[in-house]
């Protein structure tokens, strides 16, 4: 116990001076956003093309200027990869997002690019009264984020050690079967953690699936329970409260902006933007009057990103006097999961979270759509078998919330869902 006292110590220590550091470079929003800028333009042949393209400044004295800007796409930089590599820096990490929908993005990282925003989610957490010697267990991840062979063997040892070195105990998020869950709840139980980090749809369907347990996680003392990697209704964040007994905290981010804003109940339920890393814009509203989020980010990197539509929407959102965002209550959806049966029926896959959320059966669920027969089934992976009347109200409602006639939506059950390579349900899945 007295090595890991000591890397505990380490890391805390290491913890304290990236934020010292941070606190001394600490610079205005345009006076960061500039030094991002001229930098792209400097180094990556991509942002010099972008440049001239649209006739861009070399630098902005507002940040509201940037309301004229154009808006990146995911395409542009799939499409323009061999354009993002820079010369200037010869040592970097490959990585690749791995989200339930749309293309993967292959990107770049660079050595110590990820200090001052990994301390967003350390501050978030600390937030909620968790820090970095806290015990705790993550349902996160999965075995072949580490690859395959003998060296994937390598890093994931590695990697247990180090959640060993840090109080972390992990646990698969992908496998959503009664058996694997009841595994977890009961590892949960044996390791008394004082905080729970966990994807989304994979905490909701452990507490749903392990309501025997329900009294036993009541008494553990948790302090806070922090959700990521996909929303989360106001009542499913109080059912998982509830079975915990603690407060629940939404993380929001992703692989290649890293941690962007917390939801806790320190910031009064709704989502505070760490603004000293990112910067986020509103772009355009769905049908639901929802804004899609536009991402720069503030601190260097190897592929800095200049309003970058992530494919996420924001809603109620809190802005300053130069435009940019602050604050907002909830974050869904991507532009991905749109559902477009043609004939005029649009609506946001997530609009459906309603049938899941009402029925405590349905532990994760996904639709699948043919656009060719202008049909949708949705798919429910349930703790037991729904019957006809729970089948046809799911129907009548999704109808109700798409506006879309009940004969074209059908419920259907089953044990595995789709995923995609990181593991992640997809919300929506295109079936010929």
């Amino acid at each position: 116990m007295c090595i890991k006292s000591m890397l505990i110590f380490a890391l805390r220590r290491a913890q304290v001076k990236a934020f010292v550091r941070q606190i001394a470079d600490f610079s205005s929003q345009v006076d960061s956003f500039n030094a991002v800028w001229q930098d792209a333009v400097k180094s990556i042949p991509f942002y010099a093309d972008w440049k001239q393209r649209y006739s861009l400044p070399d630098s902005v004295a507002s940040i509201a200027e940037l309301s004229k800007w154009p808006v990146l796409e995911k395409t542009d930089l799939i499409l323009h990869s061999d354009k993002l590599i820079r010369k200037d820096v010869k040592k970097y990490f490959e990585s690749v997002t791995g989200g339930a929908t749309g293309e993967p993005l292959h990107f770049r990282t660079m050595p110590g690019e990820s200090d001052a925003v990994s301390l967003n989610k350390w501050i978030g957490w600390a937030r909620m009264g968790i820090y970095p010697d806290s015990r705790c267990f993550l349902l996160w991840g999965h075995r072949h984020f580490y690859g395959q062979g003998a060296k994937s063997n390598l890093k994931f040892a590695w990697r247990q050690f180090k959640d060993w070195a840090t109080n972390n105990l992990r646990m698969d998020a992908t496998n959503l079967s009664q058996s694997a869950l009841r595994k977890d709840v009961k590892v949960l139980i044996r390791f008394r953690p004082e905080c729970i980090v966990a994807y989304s749809a994979s905490l909701l369907a452990l507490v749903r699936s392990c309501n025997e347990y329900k009294e036993r996680c009541q008494a553990l003392g948790v302090k806070a329970v922090i959700c990521t990697a996909g929303p989360l209704t106001k009542s499913e964040r109080e059912e998982i409260g509830e079975y915990f007994n603690a407060p629940v905290g939404m993380e929001y981010g992703s692989m290649e902006c890293g941690v962007m804003a917390y939801q806790t109940t320190m910031t009064g339920g709704r989502y505070k933007v760490f603004d000293s890393t990112h910067l986020l814009h509103k772009g355009e509203s769905d049908m639901d009057g929802r804004s899609q989020i536009l991402v720069t980010t503030l601190t260097p990197r190897y592929m800095p990103l200049i309003r970058y539509r992530i494919g996420d929407y924001m809603e109620d959102v809190d802005l300053r006097e130069d435009g940019s965002v602050c604050g907002f209550s909830e974050v869904s959806g991507r532009t991905g999961d749109l559902v477009d049966l043609g004939n005029g029926v649009r609506f946001h896959g997530y609009s459906l979270m309603v049938c899941a959320e009402e029925n405590p059966k349905i532990i994760a669920y996904q639709l699948r759509v043919n656009k060719s027969i202008g049909k949708i089934k949705f798919v429910a992976q349930t703790l037991s078998a729904l019957t006809g009347s729970e089948k046809s109200h799911i129907c009548k409602h999704a109808a109700d919330v798409a506006s879309i006639d009940p004969a074209l939506i059908e419920v259907v059950e089953t044990d595995e869902l789709v995923k995609a390579k990181s593991g992640k349900i997809k919300l929506v899945v295109i079936e010929e």
